[in-house]
């Protein structure tokens, strides 16, 4: 560990146990109950080793933070986790020690987490490792860059596949224009793989915004833009994603039994679908479906798109498949965190291979129970159709989006678009 590691896991430990007895300062008063005291007193070592392994396990004792809110989230879910574990701890031991009281934690937690915040923040500031590395690229010159952040290096726009070579950066500052489809792309890909911001030298933002966007023009104006989102709204977008699927699972718990018994008596085989498809950044995975289909629906034919009027879709699996319900059971996969509630539709490891278009830029991202091309358009749009869409997603992908899509998604059920 540095000098610095030692100095933050030193007085974090100080001030967990200070915030444990600033809490019972607050709920007793300067008179502590000895009844009420006693587990601590018993326990506080134990408690600080938990509390401290908890921030150690999210991080908070890395070498450098990009920011100060990389900082503060690692802080909470570490603190979050060491009070429930401790609660969990303190609470077999009851017998032995007393009951401790919850008030002191929940007081704790607020207490110890603004504590070690500031406290951390202070020194990790004091001593610049709280700044953003980053890389130019182009040969235009920037104003200053300096400030919170670190210039690593300035590349040429035709050496951008260098930026797999420095997973440790943070940011890109595009200084120059880029024209060339193949560069575009690879930066695109290697920004949402690597998590790293895009931001621009003004003159090259002003040129795009003035610059006609229709068309196919609209993919080279529009792309650039595209970078792995903040943390604050990657944290938004998959606490969305977690709260959003537990409710809809709840909701359709009555209409899943009903499915399930629909399925079992309208034809034989099972009542899931497994299979095979392909998630963020080639990862494959197994995407679970109502089955909407005769059992082996593929076992002559081989791996093939499903049409609209396709005979080897099931009475019940039409009515499903119309009104998405077959998506359903993909909630578990939302949760597993394969997917996401938006996003491009996974696809399968066969016409990833076949279609280029499948590949790359589209796999940057988690794939979605419904996206962009699922409201807009219908359910068998060819690919290269399917990617435009799923590209213009990406590259505008936010919270707002996904709750805009999101809501757009039951009119377009009724409708028909997504049968």
């Amino acid at each position: 560990m540095t000098k610095t590691q030692i100095i933050l896991f030193l007085t974090n430990i100080v001030l967990t146990n200070v915030s444990f007895l600033l809490s019972f300062l607050v709920r007793y008063g300067l008179t502590f109950p000895s009844y009420n005291f006693l587990p601590y007193r018993k326990s506080f070592v134990f408690v600080t080793l938990i509390n401290i392994s908890a921030l150690s396990f999210f991080g908070v004792y890395k070498k450098r933070f990009k920011s100060s809110w990389d900082l503060f989230k690692r802080i909470f879910l570490g603190s979050f986790f060491g009070t429930l574990l401790s609660i969990a701890f303190v609470y077999v031991f009851r017998a032995n020690w007393g009951a401790f009281p919850t008030s002191v934690f929940v007081l704790s937690f607020f207490t110890n987490l603004l504590l070690i915040f500031k406290l951390n923040q202070f020194v990790l500031r004091t001593r610049k490792k709280i700044m953003k590395k980053v890389v130019l690229i182009g040969r235009d010159e920037i104003d200053d860059m300096i400030g919170k952040k670190v210039i690593v290096r300035r590349i040429e726009i035709d050496e951008i596949e260098q930026l797999a070579k420095h997973p440790d950066i943070d940011e890109i500052v595009i200084c120059e224009r880029i024209h060339n489809e193949k560069d575009l792309s690879l930066l695109i890909y290697l920004t949402q793989k690597l998590k790293i911001d895009i931001v621009f030298n003004p003159s090259i933002y002003v040129e795009m915004l003035s610059g006609r966007i229709n068309g196919e023009n609209s993919f080279h104006s529009l792309s650039t833009f595209v970078g792995e989102k903040r943390d604050l709204e990657e944290f938004l977008i998959r606490s969305l994603d977690i709260i959003g699927s537990i409710i809809m699972l709840l909701m359709f718990t009555p209409a899943t039994i009903m499915i399930s018994l629909l399925i079992k008596i309208s034809s034989p085989g099972p009542v899931f679908y497994k299979q095979q498809r392909v998630g963020k950044d080639g990862r494959i995975f197994t995407l679970y479906k109502f089955r909407t289909m005769v059992e082996d629906a593929e076992k002559t034919v081989g791996p093939v798109l499903a049409s609209r009027d396709d005979p080897r879709i099931t009475k019940v699996g039409r009515i499903l498949r119309r009104t998405r319900l077959d998506e359903l059971p993909q909630l578990f996969n939302v949760l597993q965190g394969y997917m996401s509630l938006v996003g491009p539709r996974p696809e399968r490891p066969h016409f990833v291979k076949q279609h280029k278009a499948l590949r790359e830029l589209r796999l940057a991202v988690k794939p979605g129970l419904t996206g962009l091309a699922q409201i807009r358009s219908f359910y068998d749009l060819k690919p290269r159709h399917k990617t435009k869409y799923d590209y213009l997603y990406i590259q505008k992908r936010s919270l707002q989006l996904n709750l805009y899509i999101l809501m757009l998604t039951i009119p377009a059920v009724f409708s028909r678009k997504g049968w």
